[in-house]
C-alpha cells in the first residue's frame, strides 16, 4: 500500500524508532555475551577437563552469535534512521496535505466568483455607463487575481508535499539497502538462509493456498454437495479444512498464543463441521424409524406394508436394531461420506437421468424458491428435512424418547447449519487476510526476529518491505514492498 497522492504520508515514526531500538539494544545485549563467553575461553586457571569441554563449547557458541551482531545492529540503525526521517518527511508533507484540501475548496469557490464576474462583464448593456464597465471589470479582475493566488499557493503546497514524499522514499531505499547488506549482501556472515529455509518457506506458502481452497471447499460443499464427483471431493476438501481448524488451534494453545476456552471453541467448531451435520442426521433417522416401528407394530404386516412401503419399513427396522456403537461409527464415518439425498441425485446423474435429477434437486436444495428450499437452506440437512415431511402425515406414534429425539435434530440442524456457514465465512476470511496461519515455520526460527519476539506486525506507512529484507518472512510496513522503482 503506497501513499496517496495530496494525502497525509502513512507511517508511525515512533513506532518505527521503537523497534530500531530494540535492535540495537539486542546487538548491545549480544556483544555483551560474547565478551563473557570470550572471558571463559581466556580462563586457564582451571584445568579440570570439564572446565576444557566447557572452554570449546563456549567458544564455538560465541563465534556463532557473533555472526548475529551485525544483522541486528545494522537493522536496528537503519529502522531509527529511517524513522527520524520518516518524522521529518510527515512534519513537512502532512501540513501541506492539510492546506491543500483548504486550498482546493477556496480554488472551487474562487473560480466560479471569477466566472460570474466574467459573465457581469459579457453581459454589460451596450448603452451601461462608465461607472458600470469599471465596477465590472475591477470585480472581474479582481477574481482572476485571486484564482491566480490560490493556484499559486496550491503549487508550492504540492511542491512541499512532493518534498517530503520523495524524502521518504529516498530514506527507505537507503534503509533497505543498508538491511540487504547483512541479509543477503557483503555482510552476510553465513547467516543467509540455506535452501531448507526456502523450502520451508515454499511449503509454507503452499499451506496456506491449500487452506484457503479447504476454506472455499466448505462454504461451496453446503451448496453442491450433490454433484457427482465435485461434490464428494468438496466434502473431503471441507473435511480436511475442519481437521487443519483443529490442529491448528491444539498448536497455538501448545505455543501459548490463545488461551484454553479460545483453544476449546476452535477445536469444538471444527468437531461440529466434521460430525455435527452427521451426528443430526442419526437422531433425525432413529426418530423416523421409531415412528415407523411403533406405528407399524400397531397394525397388520399387510397394512403396514401398504401404509409405509415394504422399501421404508426394511431400513427403519435396520436403523432400529443397530447398536450404540455402529450409531456412533456411522457418524464418524460422516467427513467423507455424502447423504442418503445427495448419493441419490448423483446416482441419476450417473445414470444419464438428467431430467429426473434435476427435479429432485430442485425439491431439496437452495436456491429457493424450490419446494421446501427454505427448510433445506435453514437446517442444512436433508434427513432431518426428511423427518419434518415425515411427520408431517397423521397417525403416526409418537412416544417421548421419539419426540425428543426429533426435536434434537431440529433445533441442533438449524444451529449446525448457522455455525457451519458462519465458522466457514470467519474461517475464509482469516485465510485470506493472513491472520489464522499455522505458524509453524514462522519467525520463530528467523534469526533476526525469534529473540525480537517474533513478528513485528504491520506498521503502516513504511515504504518498503524492510521486515522481508530482513528475514524474508514478516511485513513490517503493511505495504506491498518495492515494485519497480517504486515504494
Amino acid at each position: 500500500m503506497s501513499d496517496t497522492q495530496w494525502e497525509e504520508l502513512d507511517g508511525e515514526p515512533g513506532t518505527v524508532q521503537a523497534k530500531g531500538r530494540s535492535y540495537t539494544e539486542l546487538a548491545e545485549a549480544i556483544t555483551r555475551s560474547v565478551t563473557t563467553l570470550q572471558q571463559i575461553v581466556d580462563d586457564t586457571n582451571t584445568t579440570a577437563k570439564s572446565m576444557e569441554k566447557t572452554r570449546k563449547l563456549a567458544g564455538e557458541v560465541r563465534e556463532d552469535i557473533e555472526k548475529a551482531k551485525d544483522r541486528y545492529s545494522y537493522t536496528g540503525e537503519a529502522l531509527t534512521t529511517y524513522g527520524a526521517a520518516l518524522r521529518s518527511a510527515k512534519d513537512e508533507a502532512d501540513p501541506a496535505a492539510a492546506r491543500l484540501k483548504t486550498l482546493r475548496a477556496d480554488l472551487e469557490t474562487a473560480q466560479a466568483t471569477a466566472q460570474s464576474a466574467e459573465n457581469g462583464v459579457d453581459d454589460l448593456p451596450k448603452d451601461a455607463s462608465d461607472d458600470d464597465k469599471t465596477d465590472a471589470n475591477r470585480a472581474q479582475t479582481n477574481a482572476n487575481n485571486a484564482v491566480s493566488t490560490l493556484q499559486g499557493q496550491i503549487t508550492q503546497a504540492e511542491t512541499e508535499w512532493n518534498g517530503g514524499h520523495g524524502d521518504k522514499d529516498t530514506a527507505a531505499r537507503s534503509a533497505v539497502s543498508k538491511i540487504e547488506e547483512v541479509v543477503t549482501g557483503d555482510k552476510v556472515n553465513g547467516l543467509k538462509d540455506s535452501g531448507w529455509d526456502k523450502f520451508k518457506n515454499v511449503v509454507k506458502g503452499i499451506y496456506k493456498v491449500f487452506k484457503i481452497v479447504c476454506d472455499i471447499a466448505g462454504i461451496l460443499a453446503i451448496f453442491l454437495s450433490w454433484v457427482p464427483i465435485l461434490g464428494q471431493v468438496l466434502l473431503v476438501l471441507a473435511a480436511i479444512g475442519s481437521i487443519i481448524a483443529i490442529v491448528e488451534n491444539i498448536v497455538k494453545f501448545s505455543r501459548g498464543e490463545i488461551g484454553f476456552g479460545a483453544m476449546l471453541a476452535g477445536v469444538g467448531l471444527g468437531v461440529l463441521g466434521l460430525f455435527g451435520g452427521k451426528a443430526i442426521g442419526s437422531f433425525a433417522k432413529y426418530a423416523k424409524a421409531r415412528s415407523v416401528v411403533s406405528t407399524a407394530g400397531r397394525m397388520s404386516n399387510t397394512a403396514a406394508k401398504a401404509r409405509f412401503g415394504k422399501a421404508l419399513l426394511k431400513t427403519s427396522r435396520k436403523t432400529m436394531a443397530m447398536t450404540k456403537g455402529q450409531r456412533v461409527t456411522e457418524v464418524l464415518k460422516s467427513p467423507f461420506v455424502r447423504g442418503a439425498g445427495d448419493k441419490a441425485v448423483a446416482g441419476m446423474v450417473k445414470n444419464g437421468l438428467y431430467k429426473n435429477a434435476f427435479k429432485s434437486w430442485q425439491g431439496a436444495k437452495f436456491p429457493m424458491p424450490y419446494k421446501d428450499g427454505a427448510a433445506r437452506f435453514a437446517v442444512g440437512n436433508d434427513d432431518v428435512v426428511d423427518m419434518m415431511t415425515h411427520f408431517s402425515q397423521t397417525g403416526l406414534r409418537i412416544d417421548r424418547a421419539t419426540s425428543n429425539a426429533q426435536s434434537i435434530a431440529t433445533v441442533g440442524a438449524v444451529f449446525v447449519q448457522g455455525a457451519n456457514l458462519t465458522n466457514g465465512a470467519v474461517k475464509l476470511g482469516n485465510s485470506i487476510s493472513g491472520g489464522d496461519g499455522w505458524g509453524i515455520y514462522g519467525d520463530g526460527a528467523s534469526m533476526a526476529t525469534g529473540p525480537a519476539g517474533g513478528e513485528w506486525g504491520k506498521i503502516i506507512g513504511l515504504p518498503g518491505n524492510i521486515n522481508n529484507a530482513v528475514t524474508g518472512v514478516s511485513d513490517v510496513t503493511g505495504n506491498n514492498g518495492y515494485v519497480a522503482g517504486k515504494w
